[in-house]
């Protein structure tokens, strides 16, 4: 039967059906109503301005919907292209409570034997909405299967869909994953979605109070658990309304206490038709039965109540603006909207990306108070400070690292470089003054959307006690600021569970509160957590445990964290991605490709680092009978077997590039193609994109062409024995290969120093590589990295390629080409290392790369050599990384690439491993006229967020890397190696007065980098004198006057390497300083400094610094040379 309509929305109705009938109060008259499946639910809303609107929307009901759907999972097949491929078959009705009975799981028996008979256990039926499905999945999918049997109303997932898109999709695949063809799930758990938006019985009726679509929303789902209720009424099985909402809770026993009648009770024996919970008192129920589940720590947090319900509720926020006044603020122009960012490695430091006119801005938020409670990702309004409040040009905002871990190679990229956005504004001044260049700042003031991460991967930290401190020294260790936290926030709950400190290896995130009944358990393990809240009276967010991921330390599990943490996509390839691989007997054949070339005549050949399996580049050069000669660079043709817009293409732009760590490779695209189909390897038929230039003997080029090619390897060398036959003396030309290459280095050679004279800097970075056992894979050796003069032969092929490329596609698609910019550095990046330079007698000159080049080359010490490339790693480091952009959001003039002097450059030479090299591809072959150029590629909205995914993914991949290494050198410095002492170069010397004495070294032999503190010097000692234009400190015998110890930048120390355990599995590296010593005396072979006595027989090092070890500070793994 139809529901009545609202009464003031008879007239409406009548009106929308065409007929115009009047209304009478007396029921017995008889209306022309609507068809009786047909509603017209109407709503009231406040506008911006104030007015209140009515929606009105035509809804058709029906009365065949049954008792819910279940999706089914279809027990045929199809091949697709040689993969097999699971298809779901059409929802499967449920048309009544018999079949409802048959479908529904017992719970699982009892683990645990305090706890209740499984025969005394009940079969229940829980009803979510949609505050559960968002913040309670993890108790729905826990492995337990204790919530077996679940009821996913429509109402509530529309509502996860618009709030959630990540929810929404696991709430999907919990639907899927619990389905069957027929009978009972074998999965261990009963899914059912019930369209109660459209189910005639699950419609408020005329009498319903319900003034907004919530309120409605929320009647609608407490009648979808009347409607189970009444139909499994008599059957022992229990239905379950679950809600964290008290006003939801409230309102069910009510509307049950008015249904309720003597007749009811008579029939069925109970009150209730369906029991109103929150997930923490069902969850206390199950736990009673069954005490082995352990799913209170899977719940959610919303309040920092203690167990005994007391709180202190002191605000130590402010309070976030309601929507409304949100919403009408940044209409208005008083605030601005913005996703907000976190600095890397910092969880007080943020910026938003706002409109500010025709421009964008990045607005800098500085600090917890004024980012209010705001999570890295989160949608938030914001207001801007005062202009007297912004930043000037001297105005620092970074954290110092002390940490000891694998040293960078670039700094980080700034907003403006990452967002192509600005993130200073010029202010003017008056008459008197000139207009200066500020940062703008704001706070935010109201969070529009939340978007925590689903999970984020740490440990936990416990407040330590006295005895935890080192023993080997009288006074107590300092404590780590993370232990501070957890003293102050570690609080005993009388119902056993207890809140502790969780820290993410991510140090964008601030530390989260957690509540758990197994802290003990839990130590010393890496675990996932997810964060539900953060209460305007709670200083941390609150979340809840998710699982454990394994043993800190341990080098699997700290590898499963790295690609974690830095999102590196490391599942297997889904089905549909391998269903488009031809088979795997593909053959290579010309007849496959038409409109080739067949090279297979040349002598091509590989040159890569030992033990490569994915070679995506060779080379040829030939005489030509005219003198000149031919040279060739021959890439993988990757986009033969990844057509556009297929699934394996899509798989491969969202992985963007392949990751290299130590100890393994994270493809882009599957291994068939990687290892084999496209690796160009010897003595086989490959497709390959090939670039062929005519040149001259002094490398000047009279021709180049673009063409589609197969080709066959005569030979896949190493870099030592390509550096083998630079080497061999001239013969009589009867060794191809030798001739090959000479010729390739020689015109190498005369590249190299056109691109040099062009003002092409040659940088470097501190490169090392492990030796592993064969067996383990654990680091049994660390090495620098060899180079030779065949790695500069093929790094200088690829970037005349590269450049080569570059012109070509931008003179047919000038405004969607994908290309590669290195923004020049500013003056104040620099400022530090030209004030370091100088006070070793050395100018360094940064007005173009030619000029940095140059006072590079000059910069030379006959004492030690290391010097030169110190400096050169160090204005690497003063320059932002290179980003990928489409060449039609940027001036011609902001394409140009600093390091290489290129005025243009892009990557062609890599598809295998850059999915950036395959947008290439495709362009130079629709700039050729080989195939169109697809159509998504000639969107420039489409372009900006694939380079902003590939920019994304490729720092991803390095940071991974670089972790990576980073674990590997703890792994190898925590065994025998332990106390190794190696020679150091100072980096920077910290000559702040109120500052603790520290300088900054490297270690070029492991490529480690950290502060040494020397922690027996205050830093108020008088005889610590410091030298801040001369980056120097220097300690003074406090009788003589004399200098007994002195660090100046750049000069060489000798420090010890140890690893130091901190808490449970928690380890990190430290450096402790050996030469020079600081201080007047020794103690049992310690230095003392002035003023300071030892109280023990074992005193601590004199200077050492420490940092988080793999989890926190990231390290980088290069390929190769190449």
């Amino acid at each position: 039967v139809m529901p009545p309509l609202p009464e003031d929305d008879e007239a409406a109705a009548i009106d929308a059906a065409g007929d115009h009938v009047s209304v009478d109060d007396d029921e017995d008259d008889h209306i022309d109503l609507p068809p009786p499946l047909w509603s017209l639910p109407a709503h009231f809303r406040v506008t911006r301005r104030g007015k209140i609107h009515k929606n009105v929307s035509e809804r058709y009901l029906r009365d065949d919907l049954g008792l819910g759907y279940r999706i089914s999972v279809q027990s045929t097949i199809r091949k697709t292209g040689g993969a097999i491929v699971p298809t779901t078959g059409p929802a499967r009705r449920i048309d009544g409570a018999a079949e409802l009975l048959n479908l529904l799981v017992r719970p699982p028996s009892s683990s645990s034997s305090s706890s209740v008979g499984n025969d005394e256990k009940k079969m229940r039926v829980v009803v979510c909405d949609a505050n559960v499905l968002l913040h309670n999945l993890d108790v729905l999918e826990h492995p337990s299967h204790a919530l077996s049997n679940i009821v996913v109303p429509q109402t509530a997932l529309l509502e996860c869909k618009h709030r959630s898109l990540t929810a929404y999709g696991r709430v999907v695949e919990l639907l899927r994953s619990s389905s069957a063809t027929s009978e009972k799930s074998e999965s261990g758990r009963c899914c059912i979605f019930f369209p109660d938006v459209h189910h005639v019985e699950t419609q408020p009726g005329k009498k319903s109070k319900e003034s907004t679509i919530n309120d409605e929303n929320d009647r609608r789902i407490r009648m979808v658990a009347e409607l189970y209720g009444s139909s499994l009424a008599g059957t022992g099985v229990e239905v379950v309304l679950l809600t964290d909402d008290a006003g939801s809770r409230a309102r069910a026993l009510k509307e049950q206490e008015q249904d309720d009648d003597d007749e009811l009770e008579e029939d069925y024996g109970q009150a209730l038709l369906y029991h109103p919970r929150s997930v923490r008192d069902h969850i206390r129920l199950l736990e009673k039965e069954d005490s082995s589940l352990g799913l209170s720590d899977v719940v959610a947090q919303f309040s920092t109540a203690g167990g005994d319900g007391g709180s202190t509720k002191t605000k130590m926020f402010a309070p976030h603006l309601p929507q409304a006044d949100l919403s009408l603020g940044v209409k208005s122009g008083r605030f601005y909207q913005g996703y907000i960012r976190a600095e890397r490695g910092t969880s007080d430091q943020f910026y938003v990306t706002v409109r500010k006119g025709d421009e964008r801005v990045a607005v800098t938020i500085v600090g917890a108070e004024n980012a209010n409670r705001a999570v890295d990702g989160d949608v938030v309004a914001i207001e801007l400070h005062s202009v007297d409040k912004w930043i000037g040009d001297d105005g620092s905002t970074v954290k110092e690292k002390s940490a000891v871990g694998i040293a960078a190679e670039t700094a980080e990229a700034t907003v403006g470089d990452q967002d192509n956005v600005q993130d200073k504004v010029e202010i003017e001044a008056g008459a008197a003054e000139t207009s200066s260049l500020r940062r703008p700042t704001g706070q935010v003031v109201g969070i529009i959307r939340r978007n925590f991460r689903q999970n984020y991967c740490g440990s936990i930290y416990t407040a330590s006690s006295p005895e935890e401190d080192d023993g080997a020294t009288a006074e107590p260790r300092k404590r780590t600021e993370r232990e501070t936290v957890a003293d102050e926030h570690e609080v005993e709950h009388p119902d056993g569970t207890t809140t502790c400190v969780f820290f993410a290896v991510d140090g964008r995130v601030p530390p989260i509160l957690l509540r758990t009944s197994q802290r003990d358990r839990l130590m010393g393990h890496r675990i996932l957590v997810a964060i539900d809240s953060w209460p305007v009276d709670s200083r941390y967010p609150l979340g809840h445990y998710v699982k454990t991921i394994g043993e800190s330390g341990n080098k699997d599990v700290e590898t499963e964290v790295l690609l974690h943490e830095h999102n590196i996509p490391c599942d297997p390839f889904p089905a549909k991605v391998l269903a488009c691989l031809p088979p795997e007997d593909y053959k290579i054949d010309i007849d496959n490709s038409p409109g080739r070339e067949d090279l297979r005549h040349l002598p091509v050949l590989s040159i890569d680092p030992p033990g490569c399996k994915d070679i995506d580049d060779a080379l040829h050069c030939t005489v030509l009978p005219n003198g000149n000669y031919q040279v060739g660079v021959h890439i993988a043709d990757v986009t033969h077997y990844v057509k556009a817009g297929t699934a394996i293409d899509l798989e491969a732009a969202n992985r963007s590039t392949s990751t290299y760590l130590v100890n393994k490779r994270l493809d882009m695209l599957p291994s068939l193609l990687t290892t084999d189909l496209c690796s160009l390897k010897g003595n086989v038929d490959r497709y390959a994109f090939s670039v062929l230039w005519e040149v001259t003997p002094d490398a000047e080029i009279v021709d180049v062409d673009f063409k589609k090619t197969i080709i066959h390897s005569i030979a896949a060398l190493t870099y030592q024995q390509a550096q083998a036959l630079i080497d061999q003396p001239e013969d009589d030309g009867s060794d191809i290969q030798a001739g090959a290459v000479k010729r390739l280095a020689s015109l190498a050679r005369k590249l190299r120093a056109k691109r040099i004279e062009a003002g092409a800097l040659t940088l470097a970075s501190p490169e090392v590589k492990f030796a592993l056992d064969s067996e383990s894979l654990n680091p049994t050796d660390v090495q620098a990295y060899t180079l030779y003069e065949a790695n500069a032969v093929v790094e200088e092929f690829m970037l005349f390629a590269n450049v080569t490329v570059s012109k070509k596609i931008l003179r047919h698609y000038p405004t969607l080409s994908i290309l590669r910019r290195h923004p020049a550095p500013n003056r104040g990046m620099f400022d530090s290392l030209i004030s370091k330079a100088k006070c070793r007698g050395f100018t360094i000159n940064i007005d173009d790369s030619k000029r940095l080049a140059d006072s590079l080359d000059d910069a030379q010490t006959e004492s030690d050599p290391y010097f030169n490339k110190l400096l050169r790693i160090l204005s690497t480091r003063c320059m932002s990384p290179a980003q990928y952009f489409c060449s039609g959001e940027y001036k011609a003039t902001d394409w140009h690439h600093y390091g290489l002097a290129a005025p243009v450059y892009t990557h062609f030479t890599s598809p295998i491993r850059r999915y950036a090299d395959v947008c290439v591809h495709r362009l130079l072959a629709a700039a050729i006229g080989v195939d169109p150029l697809p159509v998504h590629l000639s969107s420039k909205s489409y372009l900006h967020d694939l380079a902003a995914n590939m920019n994304r993914r490729h720092r991803a991949a390095q940071l991974a890397g670089r972790a990576s290494v980073q674990l590997h050198t703890l792994i190898f410095f925590s065994g025998a190696n332990s106390g190794k002492e190696e020679d150091a170069y100072v980096l920077d010397v910290d000559t702040s007065e109120t500052a603790e004495p520290s300088f900054t070294v490297i270690v070029p032999r492991y490529g480690i980098e950290g502060r040494v503190k020397l922690q027996n010097i205050a830093a108020d000692d008088p005889n610590l004198v410091r030298h801040v234009e001369q980056h120097r400190v220097h300690y003074k015998d406090p009788k003589t006057s004399e200098v007994t110890a002195s660090v100046q930048v750049f000069e060489k120390v000798r420090v010890k390497i140890w690893v130091r355990t901190i808490q449970e599995n928690q380890k990190e590296l430290v450096l402790d300083l050996i030469k020079p010593t600081f201080g007047i005396g020794t103690a049992n072979g310690k230095i003392v400094a002035a003023g300071k006595k030892r109280k023990g027989p074992e005193a601590s090092s004199q200077a050492s610094s420490s940092a988080q070890s793999p989890k926190k500070k990231n390290s980088k793994k290069k390929k190769g040379a190449k």
